[in-house]
């Protein structure tokens, strides 16, 4: 069996083999161009030898001014390698469940992870996103804003030290309501470049285009820095 690096054991997407078997902390701050707001997360995560994992993540709204440290939401999500098809192509069944002071949100999900070369592996991923409560629709009635959510990502391992990811996000609005953009449906577009300072710490940094904000009347840029720390 070919031996591929451990880079491509970054979870959520990625556990496409079973190459790393261990656990990770990070600390990642993000900044929406839009609302102009800060965000800190907090998580962790554990992957196991036959590709399954688990993540806990916690958020903060942070403000304009880093001058605050509002809880935004805990979510808990795991994954599970149901078919290994090939070497190198591997069906997984997982979902998240996230709690915020609305209310909580359900997300099942079906992915597709194919290794192509040691240096380069795509994941096709299905989610469907379950609001389990109600709010008002368009058309003045209550239910519940469910979308689609169809996602692809490409890992490429650019040297020893530094890998690129490309992840674009579609989703579609299963009700009677709209999204930031005025429309039933949005992208998100995600670049992203991993720096392998040591073995143990993976700094990181993210930019990404989350489509047109119209109460904020901007499109939204985010720009997430985090480090990611790997143990066994």
């Amino acid at each position: 069996m070919k031996k591929y690096n451990p880079i491509f054991a970054l979870p959520l997407f990625f556990t496409c083999i079973p190459v790393y078997a261990g656990g990770y902390i990070e600390v990642r701050e993000a900044w929406n161009s839009a609302s102009e707001e800060h965000q800190l997360k907090l998580g962790a995560g554990y992957n196991f030898k036959n590709g399954a994992g688990l993540i806990y993540q916690s958020a903060f709204n942070t403000g304009k001014n880093l001058d605050q440290l509002k809880h935004s939401f805990d979510e808990i999500e795991g994954w599970y390698p149901v078919w290994k098809i090939t070497n190198d192509l591997t069906l997984y069944g997982g979902g998240l469940i996230n709690s915020t002071k609305s209310g909580s949100t359900t997300a099942p999900y079906v992915q597709l992870g194919y290794v192509a070369t040691p240096d380069f592996a795509v994941a096709f991923k299905y989610k469907y996103n379950h609001m389990n409560y109600m709010t008002t629709n368009l058309i003045g009635t209550m239910d519940y804003n469910d979308n689609h959510q169809l996602i692809i990502v490409a890992n490429y391992k650019i040297s020893n030290i530094l890998s690129y990811e490309f992840e674009p996000n579609l989703y579609i609005n299963t009700a009677d309501y709209n999204r930031k953009n005025g429309k039933d449906h949005s992208w998100e577009l995600n670049h992203k470049l991993t720096w392998k300072m040591t073995q143990a710490w993976r700094p990181f940094i993210q930019l990404s285009w989350l489509d047109r904000d119209n109460k904020n009347h901007a499109e939204q840029i985010r720009i997430r820095l985090g480090i990611r720390y790997y143990f066994q």
